[in-house]
């Protein structure tokens, strides 16, 4: 007699810039286990360089890759306008390789200030991003560990800076998460 059908893990590619992105998908892939989505988040770090540059590697990753639910990229906000003046915009890469490009503003150290309770509407710069975030987080380093960012915050706090943030909304409701 055969026991109950294990559903089959859907396949979503998650580009990351660098090695604090990788372990925040880690973070994310750890939350969709907890929900039970059956989720299996294929993390590819790009490495540094132009958005541009990065969105396109993800793009041939994924190519050579199994087949996808769903393609995200992890990207620094504050990179983008740049980017832009010297065409090396990624969005139009992103668009063609069926990438939902998720910016996170202005960087992972800003969405980690935003995850702390009361600081959702927060604003940093990059100059100021992680002394600010080091404020409420002394021991932060950079890159994190999927651990310390699963020690320190929930998927409450996750969907609480979702509500003030279009990006991290579309992380979430990408993954089932929202």
């Amino acid at each position: 007699m055969a026991g109950p059908r294990i559903p089959r893990r859907r396949r979503v590619f998650v580009g990351a810039e660098g090695e604090s992105e990788r372990a925040f998908a880690a973070w994310l892939r750890r939350l969709c286990d907890d929900q039970g989505l059956h989720l299996h988040l294929d993390v590819f770090v790009a490495g540094g360089g132009d958005g541009a540059g990065i969105v396109r590697r993800c793009a041939e990753r994924c190519e050579k890759g199994k087949p996808y639910v769903r393609r995200l990229v992890l990207l620094d906000a504050d990179r983008i306008p740049e980017d832009r003046m010297n065409d090396r915009a990624p969005e139009p890469i992103a668009a063609k390789a069926d990438i939902d490009l998720i910016l996170l503003e202005p960087d992972l150290e800003g969405v980690l200030l935003r995850l702390h309770k009361g600081q959702e509407t927060r604003k940093p710069t990059r100059r100021n991003t992680e002394s600010e975030l080091r404020k409420l987080w002394p021991d932060y380093r950079k890159p994190p560990k999927a651990d310390d960012l699963e020690k320190r915050f929930d998927l409450d706090d996750l969907r609480r800076a979702a509500k003030r943030d279009a990006h991290l909304r579309r992380l979430l409701e990408g993954l089932g998460l929202a």
